[in-house]
Formats: C-alpha cells, sequence, structure tokens
C-alpha cells in the first residue's frame, strides 16, 4: 500500500505546486488591477455600467484567489496523509469532489466575465491583468481535471481497502 500512498501523495503535491503557480498570476493580475482602482472608483460613482464591472472584477478576481488557495491547502493536506486502514478514506473523498466543483465552477465563472475582455491600447497594466486573468483560467482548468483524476484514483484504492477489511 505504499507505493499507492507514494503515487497518491505525488499527485497532490503536484496540484499544490499547480496552485503555487496560479497564486502567482492572481497576485499578478490582482496588483495591475489595483493600479486602476482608484480611477474606476470615482468613474463608477457616476456610472452603474463602471459599478458592475468593478465589482465582477473584484469578485471573479476574489473567487480565483480563494479556490486557488483552497485548492493548495487540501492538496498539501492530502500530500501529508495516507489512505490507509483504520483512517476512513470518506474525508479523502469528500475533499477531492469538493476541489473539483469549486474549481470547476470557479473556472467557468472567471471565464465567462474574461473570455471576450479586449485588451486596452496604452493602459499595459490592465492588459497584463487581463493575460495573467487567462492564465489563472487555464490553472484552474488544469486543477479541477487533476482533482477530478485524483477523486478517481482515490474511490479505486478506498475500494480495494475496504475490499482487504
Amino acid at each position: 500500500m505504499a507505493t499507492i500512498d507514494t503515487l497518491l501523495s505525488s499527485f497532490h503535491l503536484l496540484k499544490a505546486l499547480n496552485s503555487a503557480y496560479g497564486l502567482y498570476f492572481c497576485a499578478k493580475s490582482i496588483t495591475n488591477l489595483q493600479k486602476y482602482e482608484e480611477k474606476t472608483e470615482k468613474a463608477a460613482e457616476y456610472s452603474d455600467t463602471v459599478a458592475t464591472e468593478l465589482r465582477k472584477t473584484r469578485t471573479t478576481q476574489g473567487s480565483a484567489l480563494i479556490a486557488t488557495v483552497v485548492s493548495l491547502a487540501a492538496s498539501l493536506y492530502l500530500t501529508a496523509t495516507r489512505l490507509a486502514p483504520p483512517r476512513s478514506p470518506w474525508p479523502d473523498l469528500a475533499l477531492n469532489a469538493a476541489n473539483v466543483v469549486l474549481l470547476y465552477g470557479t473556472r467557468v465563472y472567471v471565464d465567462g466575465y474574461w473570455r471576450n475582455k479586449a485588451k486596452v491600447p496604452f493602459v499595459e497594466g490592465y492588459n497584463e491583468a487581463i493575460g495573467s486573468t487567462q492564465n489563472i483560467v487555464v490553472i484552474l482548468d488544469r486543477s479541477w481535471r487533476a482533482w477530478l483524476g485524483t477523486l478517481g484514483f482515490t474511490g479505486v484504492v478506498a475500494v480495494a481497502i475496504w475490499a482487504r477489511l
């Protein structure tokens, strides 16, 4: 069983590294967008459209950050723990499933807002934020698929453990 534990831990470690990479792009994107926040807040006082766009920008960036942090924490937790008797596999299965739902939902939400955002001439920081956000979407996509893979693998391991008991 140690080999399966090692393999699962390796998968979780790779997911943690992917999440850490995602955090880099989250930080880059949020930092670039904050450069324009004060001007955008002023404009939002006079325009409902600008206010709505500002709110959606903040919520999409915040949700990507939160989902990535949750994925990183869960990956590190699962890297450090073993899936072996007498420990129940159900918490691991639930954690994997929750991350699939969280990351897929966040990916759809973030991509739905940012996919058609046009780059603006002479607004380099905003354009960099769009590029960073596109990278975040790719990382979220890779993350939910990786969690789905470990969910399936953990399910197989759980059945094998329970069949032995």
